[in-house]
């Protein structure tokens, strides 16, 4: 007896991966998988600071880059994202397919879009105390 395969779904933090790589790629962006994981951390590094108004800026602060590594290499295997060469740097970069727009047009017509930006307090480590 033969095994059922079943469609894959993606999770809510994938939808944030495929989310991010779809505005990057409107404004003809291509990201590797390592500036993902800073966008979505919230990386106060000058590259990736400019990106703070994205809607998935800072919303997987708690993922390492392990972590969004594996959920992109599922995203890519089940064909929402695909690859795209680059000469000039010789990377493969991140692109997002059909089945990923169509996946996240749908997903976007039955939800709002609600992803929650991750306040980080950022406490000082010394004060003055008179």
């Amino acid at each position: 007896m033969g095994r059922i395969k079943k469609d894959y779904i993606p999770s809510t933090s994938e939808i944030k991966i495929l989310d991010t790589v779809d505005i990057l790629n409107s404004k003809n962006l291509y990201p590797l998988p390592q500036g993902v994981y800073k966008i979505l951390s919230g990386s106060s590094e000058p590259e990736f600071i400019i990106y703070h108004d994205m809607p998935t800026y800072r919303t997987l602060t708690s993922f390492g880059s392990k972590h969004i590594s594996r959920l992109i290499m599922m995203l890519l295997r089940n064909d929402y994202l695909g690859k795209i060469y680059d000469q000039n740097s010789d990377e493969l970069y991140l692109k997002i397919t059909d089945k990923g727009k169509v996946f996240l047009y749908h997903y976007h017509k039955k939800h709002k879009y609600s992803f929650q930006k991750k306040n980080v307090s950022k406490k000082p480590l010394i004060v003055e105390i008179k």
